[in-house]
């Protein structure tokens, strides 16, 4: 119960935060930036903290930082376009100043890219993809013989 009541007052906060930085920032897509970089910080706290709960040398320890390397990517470029867009770069110096954001979505992109590679591998490599068939074979027989014997029930009553 008191999960549910903080899990509540919690997302009255974020809704009353977004509100207010919508009330204060009058452009929307700075304000937008603003709350995409709230998020990009928490995504961020988390998976450290995830990262520091894990394993050492296990490979999901491995994926969570790429993971977290990508965060960071993402997050500098979201607070890179905010500050073009707040700064007003792109009019004021030059159009070379949205080559850095640029770099930073391509990056975090590429490193997205490996991480797939090596999930792909090591899926590949300890594959479940027969044991899930074979579990799911199994599911669907019991499925089966509960309705039969369901049916079988229903025909001792009457």
């Amino acid at each position: 119960m008191k999960r549910r009541i903080g899990v509540f007052l919690g997302f009255i906060g974020v809704i009353l935060g977004l509100l207010a930085i919508f009330k204060i920032v009058v452009d929307t897509e700075i304000a937008i930036g603003f709350i995409t970089i709230s998020f990009g910080i928490l995504a961020v706290i988390w998976t450290v903290m995830a990262l520091q709960s894990l394993s050492e040398g296990s490979s999901l320890k491995r994926h969570t930082f790429n993971f977290l390397l990508c965060l960071i990517f993402i997050l500098f470029f979201s607070i890179w376009h905010t500050l073009e867009k707040l700064f007003s770069w792109r009019t004021s110096i030059n159009e070379l100043m949205l080559y850095p954001g640029y770099l930073l979505i391509a990056l975090a992109f590429l490193l997205f890219v490996g991480t797939a590679w090596q999930i792909l591998t090591l899926g590949r490599e300890f594959g479940f993809k027969k044991q899930a068939s074979y579990i799911g074979r199994v599911i669907k027989e019991k499925e089966k013989n509960r309705k039969i014997e369901k049916k079988e029930e229903k025909l001792k009553i009457k």
